[in-house]
């Protein structure tokens, strides 16, 4: 999994990379770091979990196309001031891979993979974000 930063959303989305990636992700790290940690350790762990659970094309079916290792972790930046932390699969077929009937998983056959193992886990996931960056903007509170 990678580190990307990007600018903008949809079509007009620009990806950011060297040493100009590095100087902004600085000063986002620095503005406020205790968010920018929740943000990041929630993308790696919600990466990871859904990078387990991806399943692979048996071989009886064809060549793997590999998009169990397409998933990135990153942080986007929106204009005015929004910063958003985000996962996905790269692969452009990610979304359409569905279970198949021999699968060895408990995922109900006919089901979006990415939806059962990469977006539900995020929608649940959320709120445990959320909480945990009132918590760290509550501790920053009490300190002033």
């Amino acid at each position: 999994m990678s580190k990307v930063l990007r600018y903008g959303k949809g079509r007009g989305t620009i990806e950011i990379d060297g040493d100009l990636k590095d100087t902004i992700l600085g000063t986002i790290r620095a503005a406020d770091p205790a968010i920018v940690k929740v943000l990041e350790a929630t993308t790696e762990k919600l990466a990871k979990k859904s990078e387990d659970g991806w399943l692979v094309r048996q071989k009886k079916y064809g060549k793997s196309q590999d998009s169990k290792g397409q998933h990135k972790t990153g942080i986007r930046i929106l204009p005015p001031y929004t910063i958003e932390a985000f996962v996905e699969n790269r692969a452009p077929y990610a979304w359409a891979i569905k279970v198949g009937p021999t699968s060895n998983t408990n995922i109900r056959q006919g089901r979006r993979l990415a939806d059962a193992v990469l977006w539900s886990p995020a929608r649940r996931g959320a709120q445990k974000v959320v909480e945990e960056i009132a918590k760290e903007t509550i501790k920053k509170v009490k300190k002033v």
